[in-house]
C-alpha cells in the first residue's frame, strides 16, 4: 500500500538541565494520513546546486504551515500527537492518492 510523507516540527522536550529542541524531520504516513514513521534525526536542505538547495530549503519551509508535533511513549512505542491538541498527528493524503 503506497503511502507519502511531508517535513513536520517535531518539539522535543529537555531532559534534566537540557533545553527543549525544535527540528524539521521527515514523517511517513499510510495512505490514510495516519503516522507510520520519521526520521530520527533532523532534516537539512541539500543540492547539487544553489537552485537545488534554494528548492530543498523551501520545501522544509513547508513544516510551518502544519501543526507541531512531539513524541509521546505509548505502552507499546511511540507515536506523534499535536502539541496544542494532544491529538494523534494525521496529514490529509494527497489527492492523486485519494484517487481525485
Amino acid at each position: 500500500m503506497s503511502g507519502f510523507w511531508n517535513y513536520r516540527v517535531i518539539y522535543c522536550e529537555g531532559k534534566d538541565n537540557e533545553s527543549a529542541l525544535y527540528q524539521i524531520h521527515e514523517v511517513e504516513y499510510n495512505i490514510n494520513g495516519k503516522v507510520t514513521n520519521w526520521s530520527e534525526t533532523g532534516a537539512a536542505p541539500f543540492g547539487h546546486t544553489i537552485e537545488e538547495l534554494q528548492a530543498d530549503s523551501d520545501r522544509l519551509k513547508s513544516a510551518f504551515e502544519k501543526p507541531v508535533l512531539k513524541v509521546v511513549r505509548k505502552q507499546r512505542g511511540y507515536e506523534l500527537v499535536e502539541v496544542e491538541t494532544g491529538e494523534e498527528a494525521y496529514a490529509e493524503p494527497p489527492s492523486a492518492l485519494k484517487g481525485e
